[in-house]
């Protein structure tokens, strides 16, 4: 485990304003699948039986009879169970007393857990909703001769034509719960390539901001979100030479069309939820700051409670390797 020592605060007088760090940008899991906030550990989820609400019951009906009667069904049966994850870092008094600017240790460390949480949330999902074999259908893309199952990798600025996939992705997806998808998510390097398209560029050259947003090509393709995953990770364990070091990118070059809502809705296919256990005030992690008296240490520790729960499979498509 990687420890501090006196002379990690404290250098032969360290007067530079700048102290150079390292995060992930926005993680994006809480934009995916929202917050469904519950009060045990594990437990169900009741979610309406579709076919019920897609099937024509009314009918014709003549004097003095009765109406044609039947009902909408509930299924109490999917199950959930929030994970705990758990990461603390101590910092000895003695370090702190050999503080000096620009570092302000305290806050770094509770920084530094909570993103420990974050990641480990974001790699969940990925692990979880963001691969293959858990939605409706999986796409995958390719370089040459496509079969019913895929489609040219949008790399491939010759043959492939992406805003067309997308919208055919979508229509499955409408097909299958009456919605259409809204929400795109993709992997930085599947955005780097598809915007640059020349399908997508030809579609602006003529706007008044001739240049690919995330914006644009939402409301070009009528969805409501376009989200890019852009976090990396290293597998390198503590105590490898930092200039050996291996990083990868936490979404890879995949992408996810689905429907989502902002807020939890019984009447509402949507593909997902987060599912926090609200044992703090916080349902999607709280922090602790402990002290031992006997080593000297404060320790400050983040927690977390959830569970990433695809709900409706038949709400999403996955695209795999969809750029070279």
């Amino acid at each position: 485990m990687a420890e501090f020592s006196s002379g990690d605060a404290y250098i032969d007088m360290l007067q530079s304003n700048i102290l150079v760090g390292y995060t992930n940008p926005l993680y994006l899991h809480r934009l995916i699948f929202p917050l469904n906030p519950v009060l045990q550990m594990t437990g169900l989820l009741a979610q309406m039986v579709q076919s019920h609400w897609f099937r024509n019951l009314a009918s014709g009906r003549a004097v003095g009879t009765r109406s044609r009667r039947s009902a909408f069904a509930l299924d109490n049966t999917m199950a959930y169970t929030c994970k705990w994850a758990s990461f603390g870092t101590e910092l000895p008094d003695l370090v702190r007393d050999n503080e000096v600017q620009p570092s302000n240790l305290d806050q770094l460390c509770t920084e530094f857990a909570a993103d420990k949480i974050q990641m480990e949330q974001e790699l969940n999902f990925v692990a979880t909703a963001f691969t293959t074999g858990v939605w409706g259908s999986d796409y995958t893309g390719v370089a040459a001769s496509p079969s019913a199952s895929q489609f040219f990798q949008w790399s491939d600025y010759g043959n492939s034509r992406p805003l067309t996939d997308i919208t055919n992705f979508n229509d499955t997806i409408e097909g299958r719960i009456g919605r259409e998808g809204n929400k795109l998510v993709m992997g930085k390097q599947v955005w780097s390539q598809l915007k640059w398209h020349p399908d997508l560029l030809d579609n602006i050259k003529y706007t008044q901001r001739a240049q690919m947003t995330t914006e644009l090509l939402a409301s070009m393709l009528e969805l409501k979100d376009i989200l890019i995953g852009r976090g990396i990770y290293t597998t390198s364990p503590e105590g490898t030479a930092e200039a050996s070091v291996s990083y990868q990118r936490i979404w890879g070059k995949n992408a996810l069309l689905l429907y989502g809502v902002d807020a939890p809705s019984l009447m509402a296919p949507a593909a997902g939820y987060t599912i926090g256990w609200q044992r703090r005030v916080n349902p999607l992690g709280y922090a602790k700051r402990m002290r031992d008296e006997q080593a000297e240490i404060d320790i400050f520790e983040g927690n977390a409670f959830y569970a990433h729960k695809v709900t409706v499979p038949r709400a999403g498509i996955f695209l795999a390797s969809a750029v070279a």
